[in-house]
Parts: structure tokens; sequence; C-alpha cells
């Protein structure tokens, strides 16, 4: 062979021997780790309930407001949430706040023993505000009125839609009389009635707020009508004659065995809310289709109704 085909065989030897040198440092090399995109999420598994460790509501024994089943907590219904807020507000001393909330609550038909201290609380923060002398500052339903010349008890009374014996009571007067200049404590009516039947519960409104909530007695065999009703006039110590009886049942009125009690509110057809002689039968199903209160409780809301302005709303 000759000098220049040798050399030609090395050149290509050579070359033959990069190409697979190169070959080999691909195939052969360790595979590139890349880094990853997000850090890893480690998955919590929970361990392994053992047989006999009780079902899913025992998992959720002391757990505050949990629902059976795992279903997550139960949310206070909003009587529940304007009870809380109105009793806190009374206990800060936030009266009128306190009114307006608890209020809301008895409309949302908050019950049990929340409901019973929304009613007692209603009760006393009306005679700290609205049904005592004071006149608080921030008492939208209170006024300060100054008497002017001319004035008298039943003048004022039917400018405000309250009775003469409110106007009275709120100023501690025990006779009618009154002087040019002198400034009286009055709220603005008319005060307006709802009744619950099946609650056995009647309710005084001042316009948004509640400022009693008496218990009564209704009809049996659902006898109490429903609707809307105005009151069409008042007595004291009615006298008693009921319908389709004998006049032997005939009762002056102020008589001990008098069944209509020391008052009368006539709500018309012969339907009315009075006293009662038999104070046990409050609560029940028991009048002829009339509403029963206690004596006292009566003649504290016979004071605040008002013939033709005030409206009562029977309910089931």
């Amino acid at each position: 062979m000759t000098t220049t085909g040798r050399i030609i065989v090395l050149v290509v030897a050579a070359a033959a021997l990069v190409t697979l040198t190169l070959i080999g440092m691909h195939y052969l090399r360790p595979p590139e780790v890349l880094p990853p995109d997000k850090p890893p999420v480690e998955i919590e598994t929970p361990p392994p309930v053992a047989a006999g460790a009780g079902d899913a509501k025992a998992s959720l024994a002391g757990v505050p407001g949990a629902a059976p089943g795992g279903a997550g907590p139960v949310p206070a219904g909003p009587g529940e949430a304007a009870a809380d807020d109105g009793l806190a507000l009374a206990a800060s001393g936030r009266i009128i706040q306190a009114q307006v909330r608890l209020s809301e609550a008895l409309r949302a038909g908050v019950d049990g023993p929340k409901g019973k201290a929304v009613r007692e609380a209603l009760g006393n923060l009306a005679g700290r505000a609205q049904l005592s002398g004071a006149k608080l500052p921030d008492d939208p339903y209170s006024k300060s009125y100054p008497v002017v010349k001319g004035d008298s008890v039943t003048r004022i009374g039917a400018k405000f839609l309250i009775p003469n014996e409110l106007v009275m009571k709120l100023n501690g007067l025990t006779a009618p009389a009154i002087n040019a200049g002198q400034t009286l404590k009055l709220i603005q009516g008319p005060v307006n009635v709802e009744v619950f039947k099946g609650r056995h519960e009647l309710q005084a409104w001042l316009g948004d707020i509640c400022i009693r909530v008496y218990p009564i007695a209704v009809g049996k065999g659902n006898s109490t009508p429903e609707g809307s009703f105005v009151v069409k006039s008042k007595m004291k110590n009615p006298p008693y004659q009921p319908q389709h009886k004998a006049k032997s049942e005939f009762r002056e009125g102020g008589a001990a065995d008098n069944p209509l009690g020391s008052r009368w509110i006539d709500l018309g057809n012969h339907y009315g809310i009075h006293g009662t002689i038999d104070p046990a039968s409050i609560g029940h199903d028991v009048s002829e289709g009339c509403i029963r209160l206690h004596n006292k409780d009566v003649e504290e809301l016979w004071d605040m109704l008002v013939p033709g302005a005030t409206k009562a709303t029977l309910r089931p």
C-alpha cells in the first residue's frame, strides 16, 4: 500500500473512533434531574378508626355547633342571633338598641328558654323607658311636651293617640289637672296588639318595638276568630250577659262571679279582650271565643289602647 493510501485509512479510522465516542457519551451519561415547578404537597391520611370506636355522631362530641353526620356547624337562626345581640345590649345598658334587636327576635319567632328571656327583657326595658316617667335622650318613641294654655289631659292624649289614663300614669298625676308651662312625658301612639292563639300570647307593640307580652286564654274549639280588628270601645267593670244564654246568667259589673273580670276591650261582633275570675284558665283554650288576661294585665293593657286607633291582629 502506498503512503497516501495508509494516510487515508488512518484518517477514516480516527473519524470513526471519534463518532463512536460521541455516541457512547450521549447514551451512557446519567439522566438530567429537573427541579419541580412547585413544592410537593403532603397529604395527611387519617388514622384508621378502630372497630367499636363509635359512629360519626360520637366523633363530633365536644365540637361546638357541629351537626350530626359531619355536616359542619349549624348556624344560628335570625331569631337566635337577634336575641343574643339584644340581651347583650340590654346587659350593657343600651336600652333602645336592645329593644329593637329583641323585638326583631320576637318577630322571628324565637322560643324556648331564650324566647322567655327575650320576652322578660322587653317588658323590663319598656318599664325603664317608654312606660316610665323617664325620657331617655335616644328614645324616639318618647316625647317631652310643654303644656300650653288651654291644654287638657284629654286633648293631649288625643293628639298623641294614647288614653288619658296613660298620660296621667306616665307623669305621676293623681288628677287630670295640668298647668301651662308644665312639661309632660308622653309616648307617640297608638299601641297596637298582636294575639297568637296557638302560643296563648298577646303582644303590645309601640311602632317597631314590643313593650309588653301577656299570657292569655282563647276560645275552645278554635272559636276565637282570626284577622285584623280595630278596638271599638272600652269599659271598666263590664256587666256580663252572654249571647244565647238565659238572663239568669247575667252578672253585674264588678260582681265577684262576673267572668269578664275588671276590664272589657271590645273588638266587635261580641268578641273582646277581658279579664277573668279564673286565673288557672290562662294558657288554655277555654273561653267562648274571647281573649282572657289576668286582671292586672288587662288593666295595664286597657290603659294603653285607644278606641278607633288601636289595631288588633289575631293570628293562629
